[in-house]
């Protein structure tokens, strides 16, 4: 498997409770974290070539979870019946050492929708974070390892 850079650096995942994004002056787009059948939804980004988590940039006006729920379904097709908040991403630029927080939500969906190829995202998969695939960000794998952790710590 091809781990891919994009510029930044996976720093750490902060459990936090949602009223406490206030606590952070500039918030970067959300991620949306799904389950289905006990592995890990991801998506084939056509443009940079790699498979991703649903996440991106806020819209104007838009909350944090609003845009983890487009997001989702911009990028997989995915309506999720209910997102929970799970924490921040605090992830590094590494060419100027900006530090950026995405919001990571979190859901369960018990069977996926049919896909359908749109401009960004050519198919998705549900991974098991064993089988093999091509390429993956580097950031959105350390994400899915803190937060499979996290769930799996959750279960005991």
């Amino acid at each position: 498997m091809e781990i891919k850079n994009h510029g930044y650096i996976f720093q750490k995942f902060i459990p936090l409770q949602e009223h406490e994004l206030t606590s952070f002056e500039q918030l970067a787009g959300s991620y949306a974290i799904i389950q289905s059948e006990g592995r890990w939804l991801i998506c084939y980004n056509r443009w940079r070539k790699q498979w991703e988590l649903p996440a991106g940039g806020c819209e104007a006006d838009e909350t944090p979870k609003q845009c983890a729920v487009r997001e989702l379904y911009e990028e997989t097709g995915q309506i999720a019946a209910e997102l929970s908040f799970y924490g921040v991403l605090k992830s590094r630029n590494i060419q100027n050492d900006n530090v950026k927080y995405n919001p990571v939500y979190y859901g369960v969906i018990e069977q996926l929708m049919p896909f359908v190829e749109n401009e960004e995202t050519a198919c998705i998969l549900l991974w098991d974070m064993r089988a093999a695939i091509e390429a993956i960000d580097e950031v959105d794998l350390a994400l899915l390892q803190a937060i499979n952790l996290l769930s799996l710590k959750r279960l005991v």
